[in-house]
């Protein structure tokens, strides 16, 4: 984790810095240059997790590129222009990145595009998240190809820095995640088909490889299934054919399962035989009417 967090402040800070110091000898050269550093900040802000640094380090960086931009642009002088070499160098590491980004940055935008029929949920938490999984792309959710995961959002809480955790990286202390027990709520009106209630919580980096859900609760919601998972040990509050409606009190979350650090997971799956997980067809899901992805940061009410 303490590498994430120095990428996503070293990258950006020496792409911002050169923008500024860097001297062009033309108004053409000024702009290739920030349109392949932009590109590659780009898809480190689509698809790096900034929840591990800071969301609000995420939205910090494209204001000081645009700054870095206008200071470059007043830089230009055909006095910087170099020689031959110099040029070689220039273009061949320039549109070495615009080609190479521009596929890496497909893929990020396309986690962004909203899937046809989706099924709208509510939200299954109260106060103030982030996702750090979601979306129709693998890079942007690690759980995308993984059906019937496809479209699975993992969703942690965030404090007043816009981190996940008390700590930058990983912590043992399950309680300095803030997502960490939030109450989680029905996303639907529904039947509870299946759940799982014993299984412990572990403390990062373990995890239970043998029970990916770990403890779980699994609601009939209409026409689809919907998985709630990774809860914490002994807090479901609901029970096999119990009848729920959206809002009401299922259980806490954990840290149970095959869980880096607690975090709530929640997918919709359609066919399949009822009561059993991960064996259907993987449904899309918006929270509220929006298509959450990694990043996204949204509020329950």
């Amino acid at each position: 984790m303490w590498l994430a967090v120095s990428i996503q402040i070293l990258v950006p800070t020496l792409l911002t810095g050169a923008i500024a110091i860097q001297r062009q000898s033309s108004r053409l050269r000024w702009l290739v240059n920030c349109v392949a550093f932009s590109m590659v900040l780009g898809y480190l802000l689509l698809s790096a997790r900034w929840d591990i640094s800071s969301l609000h380090l995420r939205v910090a960086i494209p204001v000081a590129f645009v700054a870095a931009a206008v200071v470059g642009y007043k830089r230009i002088s055909r006095a910087a222009a170099g020689g031959r070499l110099q040029a070689v160098v220039f273009w061949t590491v320039n549109l070495g990145l615009i080609v190479l980004m521009s596929g890496y940055l497909w893929f990020s935008i396309r986690g962004n595009l909203v899937p046809a029929q989706a099924v709208d949920l509510q939200s299954p938490l109260h106060g103030n998240y982030a996702v750090l999984n979601g979306g129709n792309s693998p890079f942007t959710n690690a759980h995308f190809r993984v059906r019937p995961q496809d479209f699975a959002l993992d969703i942690v809480g965030v404090n007043a820095l816009g981190n996940r955790a008390a700590l930058f990286g990983s912590s043992w202390e399950l309680e300095s995640y803030v997502i960490y027990g939030s109450a989680i709520l029905s996303p639907c009106d529904g039947k509870v088909s299946a759940v799982v209630n014993d299984l412990p919580d572990h403390v990062p980096p373990d995890r239970d490889t043998e029970n990916p859900a770990g403890n779980y609760v699994l609601i009939e919601c209409e026409e689809v299934e919907v998985l709630l998972a990774h809860m914490q040990q002994g807090s479901v509050t609901v029970a096999v054919n119990d009848e729920v409606a959206a809002g009401d009190h299922l259980g806490k979350v954990g840290n149970s399962g095959n869980t880096t650090e607690p975090h709530l997971h929640i997918h919709a799956e359609r066919g399949g035989e009822p009561g059993v997980i991960l064996d259907g067809q993987a449904v899309p899901i918006t929270i509220a009417g929006r298509y959450l992805v990694r990043n996204s940061v949204f509020r329950g009410e």
